[in-house]
């Protein structure tokens, strides 16, 4: 019996000191080890945003300033074709949605170009309640709604509730119009700190407290946004701090990780083939040219 009693107190003894484990870090990309890294020409030098094409045998792409769509070559970043689709203006992201192509002013506008695929292409202009100080910088196409999702990097809105706090509002496909004057998800520090709570405390965890501080400004500024294919959630990036996000469709953050600043010099554009293949796009500066990363889904 005394026997029986001390392998009971060991259990317990034992069960006591287990410490419950966190949640799994687990991300399906090594962001310091990209599968294929490609050197951009130099016209490509303020490259804004990157695109799969409805076939995944390109890419597309613009540059900050230029009025032109680039199909790249997704091997080696060499450009295929030049299709020039408006006058100068300041130009975030493009998404390629069948044989039409989206592309996003940081004023919130839409220009939707129809026939990249012919000779001569079709611009349609689409405005909304969005300006510059918005700075909409981040496009993703939303199949499952059929709509497109505009990543703010500047101020959310109007009302109260969105001060210090990021927005993403979302484009109707259908109606050709923003779904409400509300955004469909915003997030801030709360949001940052909850998934803190949870990961692992070590050496990055804690960096990452820091620079999180609910005390300040929330600098974490979209600069790009995409939708994984696979899990659905959405991935998003910020050239301020170089951060890479992701994010439930509700807006719960579970995911956080620093971009090493030797590789990522200013990360603008962001999407992902139908394999779970993501692309990363970075901005050149003054003795680097422009880069596009590729990492496979592990």
């Amino acid at each position: 019996m005394q026997k029986f009693f001390l392998l009971l107190l060991g259990a317990a003894l034992t069960q006591a000191l287990i410490v419950p484990e966190k949640p799994s870090q687990h991300f399906p990309y090594d962001l310091e080890k990209p599968d294929r890294s490609m050197s951009m020409p130099a016209l490509m030098k303020e490259m804004s945003g990157v695109s799969t094409t409805y076939s995944e045998k390109y890419l597309l792409s613009i540059q900050d300033e230029s009025g032109i769509l680039f199909v790249i070559d997704k091997d080696n970043g060499s450009i295929r074709r030049k299709i020039a689709f408006s006058d100068l203006g300041d130009y975030e992201d493009v998404c390629g949605i069948g044989k039409d192509v989206y592309i996003l002013k940081s004023s919130g506008t839409i220009l939707r170009v129809q026939g990249v695929d012919k000779r001569s292409q079709k611009t349609t202009s689409y405005k909304n309640f969005l300006n510059k100080e918005n700075d909409v910088e981040g496009l993703a196409h939303d199949k499952v709604n059929n709509r497109l999702l505009l990543a703010c990097k500047g101020n959310p809105g109007k009302h109260p509730s969105l001060q210090n706090r990021k927005a993403i509002y979302a484009f109707d496909l259908q109606k050709m119009q923003l779904d409400s004057s509300a955004p469909v998800v915003s997030f801030g520090f709360p949001e940052v700190h909850e998934y803190l709570k949870k990961r692992k405390s070590d050496g990055e965890t804690e960096k990452m407290r820091e620079f999180f501080e609910p005390a300040g400004e929330f600098k974490f500024s979209p600069s790009a946004i995409g939708i994984h294919p696979k899990t659905g959630n959405w991935y998003l990036l910020s050239a301020v701090g170089n951060w890479l996000l992701v994010m439930t469709p509700k807006g719960e953050v579970i995911y956080l990780e620093k971009l090493k600043n030797k590789m990522h010099l200013q990360p603008e554009g962001l999407c992902f083939d139908a394999q779970g293949g993501m692309y990363i796009s970075n901005e050149g500066g003054e003795e680097r040219p422009a880069m596009l990363y590729y990492y496979r889904m592990q």
